[in-house]
């Protein structure tokens, strides 16, 4: 399967280079390890304060603060003072897994998995002839703080807003053992892919 030689390949050098969430490490490991399956970009959930200069215009939006756990209204605040122009939010995501299978049974298999692990937003696509599915949750979190470098709330609102994203990144974040177990037993169930060891293996030589 060359597409998940090049998948692996990029995991492992994203990993040497610290550009991997660490709590969703293992989860990722696991998930390459079984045959006819490999993941793409994921993330372990976040909460931060990002700038957009626009509605939906996400490409050129800016991180003021972004963390994969729980944020403190003291870094918040201090944040908000670098934001200039656009629209300024607190945002809250959960972690989303991006996983291709090789045929479309497995790819079902992943879609119960994802469901049966508490993640509700969980979808099956096919695109360009590979079967992905977008392990996601519902607990997502977008309240507007102000414009234009103008905070527009006060620190009552921006308080509780943090409050409630770091409870909803909590929550969905509790959900990630569930997954690994799962995913543990459709390891069992499809097997273990040797061209993970092999490049493992490789990527440990060279670290």
């Amino acid at each position: 399967m060359k597409a998940k030689r090049e998948a692996l390949q990029s995991l492992f050098t994203a990993i040497r280079e610290g550009k991997v969430d660490d709590d969703i490490i293992d989860l990722l490991l696991l998930v390459n390890s079984i045959k006819g399956v490999y993941t793409t970009s994921s993330c372990s959930g976040r909460i931060g304060i990002i700038e957009e200069p626009d509605l939906g215009a996400k490409p050129l939006s800016r991180w003021l603060l972004k963390e994969h756990r729980p944020i403190r209204f003291d870094e918040a605040k201090e944040s908000l003072k670098r934001a200039e122009r656009g629209l300024i939010f607190l945002k809250s995501q959960p972690p989303i897994l991006h996983v291709v299978a090789e045929d479309p049974e497995l790819a079902k298999r992943l879609h119960e998995i994802g469901l049966a692990s508490g993640f509700k937003y969980t979808t099956f696509k096919v695109i360009s002839r590979r079967y992905l599915v977008e392990i996601n949750a519902t607990e997502y979190l977008t309240a507007p703080l102000g414009r234009d470098g103008r905070v527009m709330v006060d620190d009552e609102y921006l308080r509780f807003a943090i409050e409630v994203g770091n409870s909803m990144l909590k929550r969905s974040k509790g959900r990630l053992p569930r997954l690994e177990k799962n995913f543990k037993r459709l390891r069992e169930e499809a097997g273990s892919d040797e061209l993970f060891y092999e490049l493992a293996e490789r990527f440990k030589e060279r670290t």
